[in-house]
């Protein structure tokens, strides 16, 4: 029966199963929500419809996994919305007050520019309206949104069946092949294949979120990947199945008794930490489409993948060991007067198993949003930052972080998505640095971001040569402007005027050569991106193409031996830091007379700390009283003026090296603040600010003030 169900030629045989399990044949018995629910012994399908009794006032229904906060809205036929449900609970459970008579069922999207928003939907059929019970999953989803979007109900349904069936339950026992056909919401997995099954799924959906595609933003590239990506699929199902079965339970739970030394092994706690270790290793494995996708430009990104590969389970089991022990601490914490800031677990994108904590702070008429980020421990703590949901990357994030970036049309390449990234993150602004040393790129987007076109030309020329592209920085008349390689020609993408220019009969993207033989191009673009008066189509910015007596390419920008700043944040013992999202920071430009509004993180050393910081982001300041060594100097800051040194070697100093640690030979009474300069973008949202720093060590660290207690997400 298992052949016939892989079978393309005998899919309808599958069909028929799925479509009698909706109708209320398959199983008379009803499973539960929200984790897996019902009768462990039914070997298909069960289905929650009630046919004897008309649909019920008050539907009470559920969304797995589970996700806190939904509004879910029923829609008829037309698109018109019918009514709006309570937000979902905390394990996934949402009602709708009135009976459904609707078509579809799906929850209101977060809109937000950086990624693709997760979806929640399911098509609503007969037995939906009269059924006691719904659940909203990834299969559900994927075939509503298959239906959404045309696809005829016969077609949507072999395309969802086939490729879980095929990857997911062919191992398993021929009747659970059923359970692939569970698209609607009265159809719940049993309890036996519930959670890994639809957790797995979920995570393969997702994983379209990573190369910036979804149905809602480019319905044909996400229904392509998911198609053809079966081999992911099926590596996504065995690590949720292996680490969701009894016999890996048993071998956990032997191993806490061993290392925690406990007699008995709180079962309760246990199940937790399995689930959220299979949460995040699903997450941890989905991000490899991005390698799939694109293998000529993650190389980057490469090594990180190939020391996870393989090491899958251990990782898992690694994590439900320090989830265990961290439930047992916060369960022991909860009698002190002032607990310290929930501590949460992640993994990176690297397989390293990391602790978080996280607050969030709003204004008030009397307050600014402002946190403050103590080390109560007797070391130093490096940790990663999350500001305001924007991660302080290295330049393996940044790649990440353009993958992830929603394409703008279908098959948009990523030379043109990096592109568009450095737009959204600077500002045209007068220059605030001039040293080579700020091109490394991921430094540069997260402690600058502000600059003519010339620092922006080379972070992007950067970023596309990380990607394995052929790029250069130009200079032009007045103008810097990169070029990447592409089959053989050259293509101009200016990220500061925000454009870049095509033939004239529109269909290829051009360089500088074509530019400056007929500068009409960019006087009179055959397809303008942008309103025809803007700069970008100014005689001014032709003229600068034309002038090709002093068209070059910048060596200079592009061949400097840059030393590497590192993206964590290290916390002296002892001391903290302090995030304000309101308070900017004026800084002197290269212009005289003109200033630039950025924002700042200080840094608190204490009193009798001796030792080195390494510095994530550019140095603008140093007060207080102590001993430092920069620039080959000891410098006393309550003698010297530190901020004045510092402003000469960022707007006078072509240097290839910058200030990537400070010396602190001694610090005395009140310590010493160090004051970064932050991309202000990282704060462009004053009126909210939400903090997460995480690291291999986060024991000692805590918001001063009330923190924000959620579930732990992947990093």
């Amino acid at each position: 029966m298992l052949q016939q169900m892989v079978s393309k030629s005998k899919l309808s045989f599958e069909l028929g199963l799925a479509r009698a399990a909706v109708a209320g044949v398959a199983a008379s018995s009803i499973a539960g929500c929200g984790g897996g629910g019902g009768s462990a012994a039914a070997p298909g399908l069960q289905t929650a419809a009630e046919h004897a009794a008309p649909g019920p006032t008050i539907v009470t229904a559920s969304v797995y996994p589970a996700v806190a906060g939904l509004v879910f809205v029923e829609y008829d036929a037309d698109g018109n919305e019918l009514q709006k449900s309570a937000p979902t609970q905390a394990d996934g459970s949402f009602s709708l007050t009135g009976p459904l008579s609707g078509t579809r069922l799906q929850a209101l999207g977060t809109p937000s520019g950086a990624t693709v928003a997760p979806l929640y939907s399911t098509q609503l059929r007969a037995a939906s309206l009269t059924a006691s019970r719904l659940q909203v999953t990834a299969l559900t989803t994927w075939h509503d949104q298959l239906r959404k979007h045309g696809v005829a109900e016969e077609e949507a349904a072999n395309r969802v069946v086939s490729l879980v069936a095929g990857n997911c339950l062919a191992q398993f026992d021929p009747t659970d092949g059923q359970q692939a056909g569970a698209l609607h919401a009265d159809m719940i997995v049993p309890a036996h294949n519930h959670d890994w099954l639809l957790s797995a799924v979920s995570a393969y959906l997702q994983s379209a979120r990573a190369i910036g595609l979804g149905p809602q933003v480019d319905f044909n590239g996400w229904n392509k990947v998911l198609d053809k990506r079966g081999e992911l699929l099926a590596q996504l199902c065995q690590y949720a199945s292996s680490v969701s079965a009894a016999s890996w339970k048993e071998k956990q739970a032997l191993r806490v008794q061993t290392e925690a030394k406990v007699a008995a092994v709180d079962n309760a706690r246990l199940d937790a930490a399995i689930s959220e270790a299979r949460t995040q290793g699903l997450a941890l494995l989905a991000r490899r489409i991005q390698l799939l996708e694109y293998p000529d430009q993650t190389a980057v990104l490469l090594p990180q993948t190939t020391a996870v590969q393989g090491q899958e389970m251990s990782l898992a089991s690694n994590f439900v060991m320090a989830q265990y022990k961290l439930q047992a601490s916060t369960t022991k914490s909860q009698a002190l007067v002032a607990p310290p800031t929930p501590m949460l677990l992640g993994v990176t994108s690297t397989g390293q198993i990391v602790g978080a904590v996280q607050a969030s702070a709003t204004p008030t008429v009397d307050a600014t949003a402002l946190l403050r980020l103590s080390n109560r421990g007797g070391e130093d703590k490096r940790v990663g930052l999350t500001l305001n949901g924007q991660n302080m990357a290295d330049l393996g994030g940044v790649l990440e972080h353009i993958l992830a970036l929603p394409v703008a049309h279908t098959g948009e390449p990523l030379y043109r998505k990096a592109w568009r990234y450095v737009i959204a993150q600077r500002q045209r602004t007068v220059p605030v640095a001039i040293g080579n040393f700020q091109y490394q790129p991921d430094l540069w987007l997260r402690s600058v971001g502000s600059s003519y076109c010339e620092a922006q030309a080379t972070a992007l020329h950067f970023i596309w040569k990380a990607m394995g592209y052929e790029a250069r920085v130009i200079g032009l008349t007045g103008h810097v402007v990169p070029e990447v390689r592409i089959d053989g020609r050259w293509q101009v993408f200016d990220p500061y005027l925000a454009t870049y220019y095509t033939d004239r009969g529109g269909a290829n993207i051009v360089g500088v050569s074509e530019l400056q033989q007929d500068t009409s191009l960019v006087s009179n673009p055959a397809t303008p991106l942008l309103p025809l008066p803007d700069t970008a189509y100014s005689q001014l910015v032709a003229d600068f193409y034309g002038s090709t007596d002093d068209n070059f390419p910048l060596s200079s920008v592009m061949t400097p031996t840059v030393q590497p700043m590192g993206n964590e944040l290290q916390v002296p013992a002892g001391g903290y830091v302090d995030f304000d999202a309101s308070a900017g920071l004026a800084r002197p430009s290269t212009e005289p007379g003109h200033q630039v509004s950025m924002a700042q993180l200080r840094l608190w050393v204490p009193p009798g700390y001796k030792g080195v910081i390494k510095l994530p982001l550019l140095l603008v300041d140093v007060k207080g009283v102590g001993q430092v060594t920069m620039f080959g100097r000891s410098l006393d800051p309550s003698v010297t003026n530190v901020g004045a040194l510092l402003n000469d070697f960022l707007l006078l100093s072509n240097s290839e090296v910058g200030v990537s640690e400070l010396v602190i030979d001694s610090v005395g009474t009140g310590g010493l603040t160090l004051t970064l300069m932050l991309n202000p973008l990282y704060f462009s949202n004053r009126q909210h600010l939400t903090v997460r720093a995480f690291g291999p060590d986060v024991k000692g660290l805590s918001f001063d003030g009330e923190a924000t207690a959620m579930p732990a997400q992947p990093l």
